[in-house]
């Protein structure tokens, strides 16, 4: 899946006037005017997207875990200029695996994540740590047993956090519900508008910018 296009016929939103001034433009000149209107575009996809918002102003649809963080929080910093030429600027991400993320939250695609994918995007879980609060009443659930001499007992939570590594707890308790470890699970994505802006967010960025380009001494 590539990025999300933010694609305007930038014709269509000038007056008659400004559209020859446009055509009479060098090319030297209309690439650097998509660059300034790209950069120009590029500030308010960035606060959007930290202020958790849609281009209609409407919040992101929130997440099923209840997390705190918030969504997508390092995808307005790699926003950039990506192809620019005297008739195309896009904008987006150079990295693939950013803008692939960035596509499936701006179409609500499900997504497909790995262990793999955790540990590129820095993410995966330090299975070293102690068990946590939650592993250890899942172990318990699961029928979780410790030896104790010549017989077996139920540990208590508390003992299951402070003998136990979050790796370990992991590995005991798919061996107790009887499956193995998911390498790949889906997650199905709310669409959210990661890049966009409205025909007149865009219109008054091309009207100035074309004016600033046609007094330039050069």
């Amino acid at each position: 899946m590539t990025a999300p296009p933010l694609d305007f016929d930038i014709r269509g939103l000038l007056n008659a006037q400004e559209k020859l001034q446009l055509l009479a433009l060098p090319a030297s000149k209309r690439r650097r005017l998509l660059n300034n209107a790209s950069k120009r575009l590029r500030t308010p996809n960035r606060k959007r997207i930290r202020d958790q918002r849609n281009v209609d102003g409407s919040a992101y649809a929130p997440r099923k875990a209840r997390r705190k963080r918030k969504m997508l929080s390092g995808l307005g910093k790699g926003l950039q200029v990506t192809r620019l030429s005297a008739d195309q600027a896009v904008l987006g991400w150079q990295n693939r695996l950013v803008s692939r993320i960035a596509a499936e939250h701006q179409h609500g695609q499900t997504e497909t994540m790995t262990l793999a994918r955790l540990r590129r995007l820095g993410k995966s879980p330090d299975y070293g740590m102690p068990a946590t609060r939650q592993q250890a009443r899942a172990l318990l659930k699961a029928g979780y047993q410790i030896r104790n001499g010549k017989r077996w007992k139920r540990p208590a939570p508390r003992w299951i956090v402070e003998n136990l590594k979050s790796g370990q707890a992991g590995l005991i308790l798919a061996q107790l519900e009887g499956h193995t470890k998911k390498q790949s699970w889906k997650i199905a994505l709310p669409a959210r508008d990661v890049l966009g802006a409205t025909a007149d967010q865009v219109r008054e960025i091309l009207s100035t910018v074309l004016q600033q380009t046609l007094n330039a001494p050069r």
